[in-house]
């Protein structure tokens, strides 16, 4: 299928950091007090307090951005499941909106960047880590699917995607399971949820393990999915102008069932 919308993140500088320094001096008794760190100069301070308060801005630009994305989420799903004019109408307003949401955010987020960095910036001031932490639960094809899903994080969303280069929510979730030869339902985060219902492989989320599949919307009209990675978080493919990321799970809109194909 061809992308509606396409946007990019652009590299803009790097994240720096700075130290204090500390001192010592030996008494006149030939003891040696405890170091004293030198005061914090006022552009320190002042460094230190436009981070915190970018964090801070970042976040509340993320979240107006994500409630723009469920809305394309959602209406990407519908025309995954019933192709019509009027669901390829809403899904193209929806990603309109997306794109005049981004024009309207962008000066903030360059100044933004300049102050934590671009990387900070393009994650939503979520911490990404590619490490291999699928170790402690998850069958062997759940953890290898993945790990494939983590070393994808940074890589583009479109609509349709299935990789290599790009991908959308279920496009991810299909890619990552077929690398581990597990077929999870096709492409579509709704057919994956039937697949897995008819298959008796649901189960609650309290007990998820590495590698399950997480969904959001309701049973039936089921709008994203994203993997299980374990402590909290998972692997997602979130809406155009993200890229896929590691995340804190979110609670809005999550069913209490997960997914486990393997």
């Amino acid at each position: 299928m061809r992308a509606r919308t396409r946007l990019t993140v652009t590299t803009l500088g790097v994240l720096v950091t700075a130290g204090l320094a500390v001192g010592a001096a030996v008494a006149p008794d030939g003891t040696t007090p405890a170091p004293v760190a030198a005061p914090t100069t006022p552009a320190a301070e002042s460094t230190a307090v436009s981070a915190a308060t970018a964090i801070t801005r970042l976040t509340a630009l993320d979240a107006q951005a994500d409630a723009a994305g469920v809305a394309a989420q959602q209406a990407d799903e519908a025309v995954l499941q019933h192709r019509t004019p009027a669901t390829e109408a809403a899904a193209s307003r929806a990603h309109a909106a997306l794109v005049s949401l981004a024009k309207t955010q962008e000066p903030q987020l360059r100044a933004l960047a300049r102050v934590v960095g671009p990387e900070v910036v393009a994650n939503g001031g979520v911490e990404q880590t590619t490490a291999d932490t699928a170790a402690s639960s998850g069958s062997s094809r759940a953890l290898s699917a993945l790990r494939f899903a983590k070393k994808q994080i940074g890589k583009p969303y479109r609509y349709a995607g299935a990789g290599l280069g790009s991908y959308d929510c279920s496009g991810l979730t299909m890619r990552s399971y077929s690398t581990a030869k597990v077929g999870i339902g096709g492409h579509g985060a709704t057919s994956q949820y039937n697949q897995a219902k008819r298959q008796h492989r649901l189960h609650s989320y309290k007990s998820a393990r590495r590698g399950d599949l997480i969904f959001y919307g309701r049973p039936g009209a089921v709008y994203h999915v994203a993997i299980y990675a374990g402590n909290g978080r998972m692997v997602e493919a979130p809406y155009p102008g993200k890229r896929v990321r590691e995340v804190p799970v979110r609670s809005s809109g999550r069913l209490s069932q997960v997914a486990r194909p393997a």
